[in-house]
């Protein structure tokens, strides 16, 4: 390659990296289910030979990470695709080597169906009927376009589904619903076509290493692991994720059908004394009558809304779990690092380090919703009303 060509793309790559280092990453997630728990899932799960995109996910390398998203910025013609460069060494992402890794390369017999379906040329209907509860469906714009679909609208074993491709295939941080160009890979999932896992992924990787500044970064554990396989030392911390398991408390929590609470009959009404008499012309007219749908309407909606604050109470325990793990970890990698240093120069982090490296999330208000405001919201309203907000927007 011309020598200028390298100069121009290395001097890119470090301005790229300044990008990177302020995204944040959508960590992947570990399938911990025992037999039993969620046949239909785990059974079609074998049945594809994914079990690994299930278990391979440990903590990701951060610094590994930001290095190989920032070398693989490909602007310039004549670099190889899905290739980067982390620590002076070659590591390949095509799709060939995360099949490879993953065991899941199409046998020769196999060919990918997934690549046949498009946004454009795709039955919004045909779709609806293999991913949503009966009844329900996309959400649509004025052009009655299809944008997404809501998680509580999604079949049980959808949901379930859903939370390991939004993390492990096609990452995405808003998980509340299923947009309708993952909807795609939804679709071929649940009707039993073949996809070419690593074809998805090698893409996803590779859109994420030339997105916007603002957009998350996916796949953290998987690329440290191809650092790792391709010669990459990438034992040393800071460390992150993996992210909250998909494990039978998980699909209890979000990825179950909830029966409408038990009500108690209401107590009997005592008689009333003589009350005056109001003129009918001075009585208010009665307001309509509200319809089973419309009284069904309502109630799912507290129910959504109770569910939401179940779940920003979860994340901001899980944060405040992987806080503490990432406290320990580092304790460990301290002690380690003291004992391969002999120099009397090595001293231990300070208490400002270790604050500034776990990132404690701040405690759960206790405050949720009502029409008053909370006297210290702190950062767990911050996520409730930031939760709240991506619930009424789309996709």
């Amino acid at each position: 390659m011309d020598p200028a060509l390298v100069e121009a793309a290395t001097e890119r790559n470090e301005k790229h990296f300044e990008s990177v280092s302020a995204k944040k990453f959508i960590l992947e997630r570990r399938v911990e289910l025992e037999p039993g728990e969620a046949p239909e899932f785990q059974a079609e799960l074998r049945r594809r030979r994914w079990g690994t995109l299930g278990s391979y996910p440990l903590p990701a390398n951060i610094a590994v990470v930001k290095e190989f998203y920032a070398n693989a910025l490909r602007l310039e013609e004549g670099i190889a695709p899905f290739v980067s460069y982390v620590r002076g060494v070659r590591v390949p992402y095509d799709a060939q080597t995360i099949n490879q890794f993953l065991g899941t390369t199409l046998r020769a017999d196999e060919e990918s169906e997934y690549n046949n379906y498009t946004t454009e040329t795709m039955d919004p209907a045909l779709v609806e009927v293999a991913i949503c509860v009966p009844g329900r469906g996309f959400h649509k714009n004025r052009s009655q376009l299809p944008l997404h679909v809501k998680r509580r609208d999604l079949l049980p074993v959808v949901r379930i589904w859903s939370a390991l491709v939004h993390a492990n295939i096609l990452p995405c941080s808003h998980v509340s619903d299923l947009h309708w160009s993952r909807s795609m890979l939804m679709y071929c999932i649940m009707t039993q076509r073949t996809v070419d896992l690593g074809g998805i992924i090698c893409i996803e990787i590779s859109g994420c290493a030339n997105s916007a500044p603002g957009s998350a970064l996916g796949h953290p554990s998987l690329i440290t692991q191809l650092c790792q396989l391709a010669g990459v030392d990438v034992h040393s911390p800071p460390f992150e994720g993996p992210g909250r398991a998909i494990d039978s408390r998980y699909i209890f929590a979000y990825c179950q059908d909830r029966a409408p609470p038990n009500v108690p009959a209401p107590e009997p009404i005592h008689a009333a004394g003589p009350q005056e008499d109001i003129p009918m012309d001075e009585a208010p007219a009665p307001g309509p009558s509200l319809t089973i749908h419309q009284r069904l309407d309502a109630m799912e909606g507290r129910m959504d809304a109770f569910m939401q604050r179940q779940e920003g109470r979860m994340d901001a325990f899980m944060q405040q779990q992987e806080s503490l793990h990432r406290g320990q970890m580092f304790i460990l990698d301290a002690f380690r690092s003291f004992s391969l240093h002999s120099a009397p120069g090595h001293q231990f982090p300070s208490t400002a380090d270790y604050y500034a490296y776990t990132g404690w999330p701040g405690d759960q208000a206790p405050f949720f919703g009502g029409d008053g405001a909370p006297e210290d919201g702190g950062a767990a309203n911050a996520v409730e009303e930031a939760r709240a907000a991506d619930d009424d927007q789309a996709p």
